[in-house]
């Protein structure tokens, strides 16, 4: 029996999630040379978990760089779709439902009647629905919302599927994936790094994208280099049996009802903060059976087929961490995305890998540069 495949790479990617396969798609179709590294299996971390939300954003404070990134990716899906689907006969899920933000009441009529004219104004298209339309548009809704923003841009994704899409597409066109395999570490020589420290071995690499979601953190903190990711719980769970389910993506009331193209819906997400704790607990269970009666109650009435839960990467600051890591000419990081990694994901792939390609980060990306954390000169 042959051993793990430990030849060098021009570029290794520690991370098979969304994003590390998104970039290894990238690459692999730019003709580089790419190994990437999976802890576990590919997809089965936050992408596996992921309600797969897509959209514009949903809030009119985001940075430049989100919006930017954001519009990138949805430009990019049905492109990506169907080459996908072309290269590996393997259907992703994605279906642009349009994404109803419902308000519930005068402050949330406000916050989305702004959130609309930003919107419009940045190119996206969405547009207002009155409440008097808002349950013919969607009956699963409850009564008494006051109307309702529809983002025409917006829709789902399965993202376990993609995520398995982009790494089989990637491998097509010659990636390694290397996977039950966790990074123990990386190996240097000075203020390069010569590749990542596997259990049976190094990976020798001329480059190094950090992609491994909530476990970046670690990563980092061995080189001495503060890249805190911080893990945040999500739990969900899928109901089916429902004889209409909803038309769109529904947000609100701080989540989202999710219909898929298997005729389930998911119901995402609870946000909490217990570190690397995966487990489905019954105060979750109800926060999201609060979440149904909230945005679509008819769905009480389904059969509750799944739950589960996974780890988003957040970060200290809230943003995504994406750039070259400071004091290493060759090491990279694209992490932290928290709730909106496959929103982001595409957009960040391809600044990523414009940047590492040249040998030097997009001005876009400077927001969201590692460097931020740096200590301070004394």
């Amino acid at each position: 029996m042959s051993g793990p495949d430990y030849r060098a790479a021009e570029i290794a990617i520690v991370g098979g999630g969304i994003i590390g396969c998104a970039i290894a798609y990238e690459l692999a179709r730019k003709g580089h040379d790419v190994a990437v590294i999976e802890r576990g299996a590919i997809g089965r971390e936050a992408s596996g978990a992921s309600a797969g939300v897509i959209g514009p954003p949903s809030q009119t404070d985001l940075p430049p760089v989100r919006v930017e990134l954001t519009a990138r990716s949805l430009a990019a899906y049905p492109w990506l779709v169907a080459a996908l689907q072309e290269e590996t006969g393997l259907d992703v899920g994605y279906r642009q439902w349009g994404t109803l933000l419902v308000a519930r009441d005068e402050r949330e009529l406000a916050r989305l009647r702004a959130l609309l004219s930003w919107q419009e104004e940045l190119g996206f298209d969405s547009e207002w629905v009155d409440a008097a339309e808002l349950r013919e548009l969607e009956p699963t809704l409850p009564a008494g919302l006051r109307g309702a923003l529809l983002a025409n841009d917006g829709g789902s994704v399965h993202v376990y599927r993609l995520t398995r899409a982009l790494a089989a597409a990637a491998a097509r066109r010659g990636a390694r994936l290397i996977e039950h395999t966790p990074a123990l570490g990386l190996t240097t020589r000075g203020a390069r790094v010569t590749g990542v420290r596997l259990p049976a071995g190094s990976l020798p690499a001329a480059q190094v994208v950090l992609a491994a979601g909530a476990w970046t953190a670690g990563l980092g903190q061995a080189l001495g280099r503060p890249l805190p990711t911080i893990p945040v719980k999500g739990q969900m769970l899928a109901i089916g049996g429902v004889l209409h389910p909803p038309q769109h993506v529904i947000g609100g009331a701080g989540g989202y009802l999710v219909s898929r193209t298997d005729g389930t819906v998911a119901v995402a997400a609870t946000e909490e903060y217990v570190g690397f704790d995966t487990r489905v607990t019954p105060a979750g269970l109800q926060t999201l059976v609060g979440l149904v009666a909230a945005l679509g109650p008819g769905l009480l009435q389904g059969e509750v087929i799944a739950t589960w839960a996974g780890l988003r990467p957040g970060s200290a600051d809230g943003e995504a961490i994406v750039g070259p890591v400071p004091g290493y000419d060759n090491l990279w990081v694209a992490s932290g995305h928290h709730r909106t990694g496959v929103q982001l994901a595409i957009g960040t792939a391809e600044v990523l890998v414009a940047s590492l390609l040249a040998g030097a980060p997009d001005p876009l990306l400077a927001p969201l540069s590692p460097a931020r954390f740096a200590a301070p000169p004394r």
